[in-house]
Parts: C-alpha cells; structure tokens; sequence
C-alpha cells in the first residue's frame, strides 16, 4: 500500500481493500458465479474493494501459474493497484489494456517477462479481457509513464468516465498524447526503450 500510495500520489491508509484469500479453484468458481480458466488467480470487486487471490500454497496445483514469494507479493500489488486506479477512474476499467497494463507495471510484473520484440496483441483487449493482455500491456504503460510522465497518464484515466466507446477513448487519448494508440505509434517508442536498454527515457 505504501508502494501504491507514492505511485499515485494518494494517502490511502482508512478503510483500506480487504484482502480475500481463496483457497481452491472450486472456490473461485464459487465466488465468480461461471467457471474459470486456470490463470484466473486474482480480481477485485469495484464497489466493495475486496480483493480475491489464490493461496499460495495451491497455486501451482490449481493455476498454469509458478509460485515464488516474489510473484505472489506482485500479485497481490496488480489487485492492490486496480483499487487505487479504480479511485482515479471512478470504476471505469475500460480499455483492459490500460486497466491490466497499469496494474501490470506498477507491480513491477514487467520484470518477470521480456520486452515484446514489437507490439502486435495488446489494444486488442479494448472491451474484452484474456490471458493475452498482459504480455504486452505493462509494457506500454511503462513506455507511456517513462516517456510523458505520470501526469499526463492520470488525467487519461480521471477522463474515462465519460468515454462511451473506442473512438472516443481513442480521440480523448490523442488530446492528451498527441496521437491516437496504434501499433506503429507504440513500436516507435519501444524501439527507442529497447535501444536504450534501460528504464527511464531521463
């Protein structure tokens, strides 16, 4: 929460989520009213800020997912961190690549997986979720956070309230970005990251 507080410029300390510890996939079932797939091992409810993650010692026997202690501690920060963004965004989660990206890259998942060779996948998880959104996804939010700033991200996120649908979101993205998402647009600033080797474009 501390991590998350200094990201997002927010003092969160009462009425702080609940964290749900669930201990089987029947239970997520259960839990989720439809049946999961076995990479689904976290979410949280908008309205009630509960956030559900697997337990840990049956991660591996009920999820595709490997344990670590380091991966579990990620975990449980991406949940963490759509709370906090579910706050800027009064509860839009809309695109799910920015709403997964972000969450992805403030956990620091990025670090578990390599940089994508080229974006080709990722802005299509507009109105649609899957396990393929977050191989690309955080990585965009970190190009968008290493090159324009934090700033310019959070007052995407405040507006998405009002966004009816994607040629909105696209028009509202380019007001604040200077042009609309597109492949060919993030592969010119993933191969700057990429030639850089580093994180920050500073």
């Amino acid at each position: 929460m501390k991590e998350l507080n200094d990201f997002y410029g927010i003092n969160w300390i009462h009425h702080i989520p609940t964290l749900a510890v669930v201990e089987d996939r029947k239970t997520i079932d259960l839990v989720r009213g439809k049946k999961t797939e076995d990479w689904m091992i976290g979410w949280i409810n908008t309205n009630t800020r509960i956030v559900y993650i697997l337990d840990r010692d049956n991660m591996e026997k009920e999820s595709c997912h490997k344990y670590t202690p380091e991966s579990y501690y990620r975990l449980i920060k991406h949940e963490l961190s759509h709370c906090f963004s579910s706050i800027i965004s009064d509860r839009s989660t809309r695109p799910d690549w920015l709403w997964e990206g972000l969450a992805g890259y403030t956990s620091e998942q990025n670090l578990e997986k390599n940089i994508p060779k080229k974006f080709k996948t990722f802005l299509g998880f507009y109105d649609k979720s899957g396990i393929g959104v977050y191989a690309e996804s955080g990585f965009a939010i970190q190009i968008l956070v290493e090159r324009f700033g934090k700033k310019k991200l959070f007052k995407l996120i405040r507006k998405l309230k009002g966004i009816k649908s994607r040629s909105d979101f696209d028009s509202l993205f380019k007001t604040i970005y200077g042009f609309k998402p597109s492949y060919a647009e993030f592969n010119k600033l993933l191969k700057r990251l990429v030639t850089n080797n580093k994180k920050s474009w500073i």
